[in-house]
C-alpha cells in the first residue's frame, strides 16, 4: 500500500514537470515566432510606407505645385492657388492611404512647413529635426522619437523634393498612423487570451497607442524583458510583466528600428494544461491505490507496465516529440489514464499546427500584397516614363496582364460624344479580334461601363453570378472579373478592365491597390496629352517667332546697310566693303560648316533656324588645323552671337516704335492746342514739313466734304 501510495505520488509531480517543461518550450517556440512574424511585419510595414513616399514624391502634381509654393510668394496668386490645390490632392492621399497620419511640406531653407495636411503646424520651423536635415538629401526615416508636439512616439519618413532640373528646393515628410502599428504588433493570433506582443522605446516607454501614457509608470516601464532587451540582448525567461503577472517571455532588441519587441504570455494560461493533466493523473493513481489495497499483490505487475509506458511517453513528449501517444495496454483506470493523456497531447498538438497553418496562411496573404504592391509601383513607374498617349496605353496593359499573371486586361476611353467607351487597347488573341471590329459598349452597360457611370471599381468573383457584366464570346475563359476607372482631376475618361481564369481572384484589397495603380495611369496619360498639346503649341509659337524674326531681319536689310568687320589683330575690329567669298555664300545658303586647307573654318550664324550672316575663322599657318573641339567651342560661340544679335534687333525696334510714339505725340499734341480750324492746318503743315523732313507740304479741305 505504500508503495502504492508513492508510485501514485512521484507519477504526477514527475509528469506535471515534464509537461510543464515541453510546454514551457512549446510556448517559447511560439513567442519566438510571433516575435520574428511581428518584426518582419513591422519591417514590411515600414517599407511599404517608404516606398509610398519615393512614389508620392515622384507624383507630377506634387511636384509642379510644390515648386510654385517653395518659390513663391505668399501674396502671389499663383501660390493661394497651388495652395489649394496641392492641400487637396495631399488629403486626397491621406483619405486613400490610412497608414499615412499627416502630410507636409518644408522649405529647404529654414525648415519653414508651407504645407500641412494638419493646418494648425503650418507656419512651423523644424530646422533641427532630424528627418528634415537628413531628408534634405536622400530618403530617411526617422525611428520612434516623442513627438515635440502631442509628446506621443511617432515615425517620420522624409524625403528631398527635386525639381525637374535636379535642384533640391524643399523636403515632404509623413508622419505615419501609429494605430496602424498597432494593428500589426499588438494582434494576438496564435498567443491565446493572455499573450500579447508590444513594442518599448529606447527611453522605456511603450510605443503603442494605446499603451501610451500609462500614469502608472512615471519613470518608464521597467521589467527583467524589458531592460535586457535595451541593453542589447535576446532571450527568453519567466518573470513578472510590467502588470506584475508571472509571465513566459521572449524579448529581442530590433537593432534596425531601435526598439525593444517583446512577447509574452501568463504562466497562468500556459501551464494550464500541465496542471490539468497533473489532476487527472492524480486522480486516477488515487484510483489505482484503492483498486491496489484490495489486491495489490495480483494487480502490482498490470499497473506497473502501463504506467511506466504513459511515463516514457510522457518523456519523450517533454523532449518534443509531440507525435508520441502513449499505448492504452488496459481497459481499467490505467488504460482511461493513458487515453486522457493522449488526448491532452493531441490537443496540444492541434494547437500548434493550427498556430502554423494560421501563420502560414497570413504569410501567404501578406506575400501576395506585398507581390500587388511591388507590381502596381512598377507599372504607375514605367507609365509615368511615356509620354506618347497610344504607346503608353499599349504597354500599360501588358505590363498589368504580365506582372499580375492575369487571363486578359483592357483599357476602354469615352468616345467624344460621351455615350460609348471604345477598347483602345486589350491583351492576346482576344483583344486584336475587339480591336480589329472596333469594340465598343454603352456607358453603363456592363461592369466596364457600370465603373465608369459610378466612379467606383467593381469586382465579380464568379462572373455567372454577376447580373451587370457583358458576357464577352471572345473571353471564355474568364472566372473573375475587375473594372477600375480611369479618373484624373475629378473627371472619368475610361477604365480598365482585368480577367482571371481564377474564381475569385480579385479580393478588395487587391482591388484597392489595382485602383491607385489605375488613378496614377489616368494620371499618366493625362499628363502625356498635355505634354503632346504643350510641345504642339511650342512649336507653332517658335515657327510664328521665327517668322517674324525673318522678316524683321528683311526689313532691316532693306532699311540699312549693316558692314562686315574683321578682326586680324588682339583688339582691333573694323569694317570690310569687299564681296563675300564663294565659301562664306555657300554656307550662309546651306548653314552647314565648311572648313577649307585645314586652317580656315566657315560657321554660318543662325537665329530661331534662320541663317542671319556668318562668321570665317582662319587659323595661323603654325597651329595645326582645327580639332572637333575646336569646331563645337566655335559652334556654341556662334549659337550665343546669335542670341545677342537677335536681342540687339528687339532693342533696336523697341527704341524705334518708341521714339516713333513720341513723336506722334509731341505732334498730335502741338496739332490740338488750339480749336481754330486755320490754326490746326497751319500747325500741322509745318509740323509734317518738319519731322518728316520733306521739301513741300500741302494741306487742302475739300470744297464738298
Amino acid at each position: 500500500m505504500l508503495l502504492a501510495l508513492i508510485t501514485a505520488s512521484v507519477g504526477p509531480v514527475l509528469t506535471f514537470t515534464l509537461s510543464r517543461n515541453a510546454l514551457e518550450s512549446s510556448v517559447i517556440d511560439r513567442l519566438n515566432t510571433a516575435t520574428t512574424l511581428k518584426e518582419a511585419g513591422l519591417n514590411r510595414w515600414i517599407a511599404d510606407r517608404e516606398e509610398d513616399i519615393i512614389l508620392l514624391s515622384q507624383d507630377t502634381v506634387l511636384l509642379t505645385q510644390a515648386e510654385i509654393l517653395l518659390t513663391s510668394e505668399a501674396i502671389d496668386p499663383l501660390f493661394s492657388a497651388s495652395y489649394q490645390d496641392l492641400s487637396a490632392h495631399l488629403e486626397n492621399i491621406l483619405e486613400y492611404n490610412s497608414s499615412f497620419a499627416e502630410i507636409f511640406i518644408l522649405a529647404d531653407v529654414g525648415g519653414e512647413i508651407i504645407l500641412s495636411t494638419n493646418h494648425e503646424r503650418e507656419g512651423e520651423y523644424r530646422v533641427t529635426d532630424t528627418y528634415f536635415t537628413e531628408g534634405r538629401h536622400a530618403l530617411y526615416t526617422q525611428n520612434v522619437y516623442p513627438s515635440l508636439t502631442t509628446g506621443k512616439p511617432i515615425i517620420t519618413i522624409a524625403i528631398p523634393i527635386i525639381n525637374p532640373i535636379g535642384q533640391h528646393i524643399g523636403v515632404l515628410a509623413v508622419h505615419l498612423n501609429m494605430e496602424k502599428l498597432d494593428t500589426i504588433i499588438l494582434e494576438r493570433a496564435g498567443l491565446g487570451t493572455s499573450g500579447e506582443t508590444y513594442l518599448v522605446d529606447q527611453f522605456n516607454s511603450f510605443v503603442s497607442e494605446a499603451k501610451f501614457g500609462h500614469n502608472e509608470f512615471p519613470r518608464g516601464v521597467h521589467t527583467m524583458g524589458i531592460d535586457a532587451a535595451l541593453a542589447g540582448k535576446d532571450g527568453s525567461d519567466l518573470y513578472l510583466n510590467y502588470e506584475g503577472t508571472p509571465v513566459i517571455g521572449v524579448y529581442q532588441w530590433v537593432e534596425e528600428r531601435n526598439l525593444a519587441l517583446l512577447a509574452e504570455i501568463s504562466q497562468e494560461e500556459a501551464f494550464t494544461p500541465a496542471r490539468r493533466l497533473t489532476w487527472i493523473i492524480l486522480l486516477v493513481g488515487l484510483g489505482s491505490v484503492l483498486i491496489a489495497g484490495i489486491g495489490i499483490y495480483f494487480v502490482a505487475q498490470q499497473i506497473t507496465g502501463p504506467i511506466l509506458a504513459i511515463t516514457a511517453t510522457a518523456t519523450e513528449i517533454a523532449a518534443g516529440d509531440l507525435n508520441k501517444t502513449a499505448p492504452v495496454l488496459t481497459k481499467d483506470e490505467i488504460g482511461t489514464l493513458a487515453q486522457a493523456f493522449n488526448s491532452v497531447t493531441a490537443r496540444t498538438r492541434d494547437l500548434i499546427n493550427t498556430l502554423e497553418e494560421r501563420v502560414a496562411e497570413r504569410t501567404r496573404d501578406l506575400e501576395l500584397r506585398s507581390a500587388y504592391l511591388e507590381g502596381a509601383a512598377e507599372v504607375s513607374r514605367a507609365a509615368a516614363s511615356i509620354l506618347e498617349s497610344d504607346a503608353l496605353i499599349r504597354q500599360v496593359v501588358e505590363l498589368i496582364k504580365e506582372r499580375f499573371v492575369l487571363y486578359y486586361v483592357g483599357l476602354f476611353l469615352i468616345d467624344e460624344m460621351h455615350e460609348w467607351i471604345v477598347l483602345q487597347a486589350g491583351t492576346g488573341e482576344a483583344g486584336r479580334k475587339m480591336l480589329a471590329r472596333n469594340h465598343r459598349l454603352k456607358i453603363g452597360e456592363g461592369m466596364t461601363g457600370w465603373s465608369i457611370a459610378h466612379a467606383e471599381a467593381r469586382i465579380a468573383l464568379d462572373v455567372g453570378e454577376d447580373a451587370v457584366r457583358f458576357d464577352n464570346p471572345d473571353l471564355p475563359e474568364t472566372r473573375s472579373e475587375g473594372a477600375l476607372p480611369l479618373r484624373s482631376r475629378g473627371r472619368v475618361f475610361g477604365a480598365l478592365t482585368v480577367q482571371s481564369s481564377q474564381p475569385a481572384a480579385f479580393n478588395q484589397d487587391i482591388i484597392t491597390t489595382l485602383q491607385t495603380m489605375a488613378d496614377q495611369i489616368a494620371v499618366a496619360f493625362d499628363n502625356a496629352e498635355l505634354f503632346a498639346k504643350s510641345e504642339a503649341s511650342l512649336e507653332a509659337e517658335r515657327r510664328a517667332y521665327g517668322e517674324l524674326s525673318q522678316d524683321a531681319w528683311k526689313a532691316l536689310s532693306r532699311s540699312q546697310s549693316i558692314p562686315r568687320y574683321l578682326s586680324d589683330a588682339p583688339g582691333i575690329a573694323h569694317p570690310i566693303k569687299e564681296q563675300q567669298q564663294a565659301q562664306t555664300l555657300q554656307a550662309l545658303q546651306n548653314g552647314q560648316i565648311i572648313q577649307e586647307d585645314g586652317l580656315t573654318a566657315i560657321i554660318p550664324l543662325k537665329s530661331h533656324g534662320q541663317v542671319l550672316g556668318g562668321v570665317r575663322l582662319r587659323k595661323p599657318e603654325d597651329s595645326g588645323a582645327w580639332t572637333q573641339t575646336q569646331i563645337e567651342l566655335v559652334e556654341t560661340l556662334s549659337e550665343q552671337l546669335g542670341v545677342a544679335l537677335e536681342s540687339a534687333r528687339l532693342y533696336q525696334d523697341t527704341q524705334r516704335r518708341a521714339a516713333r510714339e513720341r513723336l506722334t505725340g509731341e505732334v498730335t499734341a502741338r496739332m490740338r492746342e488750339t480749336l481754330d480750324i486755320e490754326t490746326v492746318l497751319k500747325t500741322a503743315t509745318r509740323e509734317f514739313l518738319s519731322v518728316l523732313n520733306l521739301a513741300e507740304v500741302e494741306v487742302r479741305l475739300s470744297d464738298n466734304p
